[in-house]
C-alpha cells in the first residue's frame, strides 16, 4: 500500500478522527492524573460511586504511580507521531512516526482490554471517565493500525526513499513489543502490593515498637508513634475517627476521655482526625458549610502533636470545649502559644501531618465502601465499627464482650 494511497480520503478523514480521539483520551488522562496527585475528588463521583471505587482501588496505580501517568505519556507520544502524518512531512519522518505509532497502538489496545476487564470482573464497578478514555484510545488505536502502511519495502532504493511503509516483520515485532509492555503493566499490578498503611516519626528509637493493626492488617500502627489517648503499652487498643467541626464528635470527645481514664493502662485510643472537607479528603465531594476549614483544623491538631506531644491533649480539649470550633486564626494563635511559632510552622510542613491525615481518611473510606459506615464519630473496636451520635454505650458493651473491660456505674451513668 503506497504512501499516496494512504493520504487520500477516507484515510485522511480517519486520521483526523484518530487525532481528535487521541486528544480526548489525553485530556481525560491529564484530568485523572491531576485529581490523583491533588487528592481531590473527581467531579460527579461521590464516595459510593463506581468511578471513586475504581480510582481508589489498588488497580488504579502501578508501583504507586497513578496509571493515568503512563497513559498520558503514551497518548502524548501517539499524538506527536500522528501530527507528523501530513503531506508536508517527508517520507522518512512519516516512517519514523509509524514505527512509534504501531507499537503504541498495541499498548493501548492491550491496556484497554486489561483495565475494562478489571472494572467489570474484579472491581465490579465502572468509572465513566476511565471508560471514556478507554473508548477514545481503543478506537484511535484501531484506526491507526487499519491505516498503517504495512507492506514490503520497494525493491529499488530510490522508491524506498519516497515511499512510506512498515515492513511486515517490523509490524509483527512492534505488536510483540507493545503487548510485552502491557504484560509488564499487568505483572506489575498483579505482583505489587501497596505498602501497608503505617506511619512512623523521629521519636525515641529506643522505645520498642508496639504494633496494633485493623482491617486484617491493612492499617498498622506503632502505638509509640501515633496520636494516642492512653499508654502505648496498653494491652487493648481501638481507633477513633473524628472531625473537629463535627457536632457529635464534640460531645463524644470528653466521654471518650472518661472511658479511657476509667480503664487507664488497659486501653489506648488511636485518635485520628477525619475532616468532612473536600479540599483534602477525596471521599468527600462537597464541603458542607459546617465543615469549612475542617482540613485546616485537622492539620493544626496533628501539627501540635508532631511539635510537642505533651500539649496535644490540651490543644484538643481547647478545640473541643466550645459549641463550635474557635475561629481558625485564633486556633492557629493558640497552637503557636503552646508549641512556639517556629515549631508550629515547621510541624505544619512535616510530612507526618499529611501522612496521619490521609491515614484517617483512608480508614474512613474503607469503612464507607465496605461496611457502609459514613457517620462520625467512628470507633473501630476489633472487627467492629461503631458510628454515629451515640457511640459510647455500644463502645462500653464492645469493650466488655471483646476485651473483658467492664465499666463502673460512674462511666455508664455519664452516658
Amino acid at each position: 500500500m503506497s504512501h499516496r494511497k494512504h493520504q487520500q480520503t477516507p484515510g485522511r478523514n480517519l486520521l483526523l478522527l484518530a487525532r481528535v480521539l487521541l486528544l480526548a483520551a489525553l485530556v481525560i488522562s491529564v484530568y485523572l492524573g491531576w485529581v490523583s496527585f491533588g487528592g481531590s475528588g473527581v467531579a460527579g463521583c461521590g464516595p459510593d460511586s463506581g468511578c471513586d471505587k475504581v480510582l481508589h482501588s489498588r488497580w488504579s496505580k502501578w508501583f504507586g504511580i497513578p496509571v493515568s501517568v503512563p497513559a498520558f505519556f503514551v497518548y502524548t507520544l501517539m499524538l506527536a507521531g500522528h501530527l507528523r502524518l501530513t503531506p508536508k512531512a517527508s517520507p522518512q519522518q512519516q516512517r519514523q512516526s509509524w514505527s512509534a505509532l504501531v507499537p503504541a497502538a498495541w499498548v493501548v489496545i492491550g491496556a484497554v482490554v486489561w483495565f475494562v476487564s478489571l472494572q467489570l470482573f474484579v472491581i465490579k464497578s465502572v468509572c465513566p471517565y476511565c471508560m471514556a478514555a478507554h473508548a477514545c484510545g481503543l478506537v484511535a488505536a484501531a484506526i491507526l493500525l487499519y491505516l498503517a502502511p504495512v507492506h514490503e519495502a520497494p525493491e529499488k532504493p530510490w522508491q524506498r526513499e519516497k515511499d512510506v511503509y512498515v515492513v511486515p516483520k517490523q509490524a509483527r515485532v512492534s505488536a510483540a513489543v507493545g503487548l510485552a509492555a502491557v504484560a509488564v503493566l499487568i505483572a506489575g499490578q498483579a505482583l505489587y502490593r501497596p505498602a501497608e498503611v503505617k506511619v512512623t516519626s523521629s521519636g525515641d528509637t529506643k522505645l520498642q515498637a508496639r504494633i496494633f493493626e485493623i482491617d486484617e492488617g491493612r492499617f498498622k500502627f506503632n502505638l509509640n508513634e501515633v496520636p494516642l489517648m492512653g499508654a502505648p503499652s496498653a494491652p487493648h487498643a481501638i481507633v477513633s475517627l473524628f472531625d473537629y467541626t463535627c457536632h457529635f464528635c464534640r460531645d463524644t470527645h470528653h466521654q471518650l476521655k472518661e472511658v479511657q481514664h476509667r480503664f487507664s493502662n488497659e486501653l489506648a485510643i488511636v485518635s485520628l482526625p477525619m475532616p468532612f472537607d473536600s479540599t483534602c479528603n477525596y471521599a468527600i465531594t462537597k464541603t458542607q458549610p459546617a465543615h469549612v476549614n475542617a482540613c485546616e483544623y485537622a492539620r493544626l491538631g496533628l501539627a501540635v502533636w508532631v511539635a510537642n506531644r505533651r500539649v496535644h491533649e490540651q490543644f484538643d480539649d481547647w478545640l473541643f470545649e466550645p459549641d463550635h470550633p474557635p475561629d481558625l486564626a485564633i486556633a492557629r494563635q493558640r497552637a503557636a502559644e503552646l508549641v512556639g511559632t517556629n515549631q508550629l510552622q515547621a510541624a505544619l510542613t512535616n510530612r507526618l501531618v499529611n501522612d496521619y491525615l490521609q491515614l484517617g481518611i483512608g480508614i474512613y473510606a474503607t469503612n464507607y465502601y465496605h461496611r457502609r459506615q459514613g457517620s462520625l464519630p467512628q470507633l473501630i473496636v476489633g472487627t467492629n465499627v461503631i458510628a454515629g451520635p451515640s457511640v459510647i454505650p455500644e463502645l462500653l458493651s464492645r469493650l466488655e464482650t471483646q476485651f473483658g473491660l467492664r465499666a463502673t456505674p460512674t462511666v455508664s451513668q455519664a452516658q
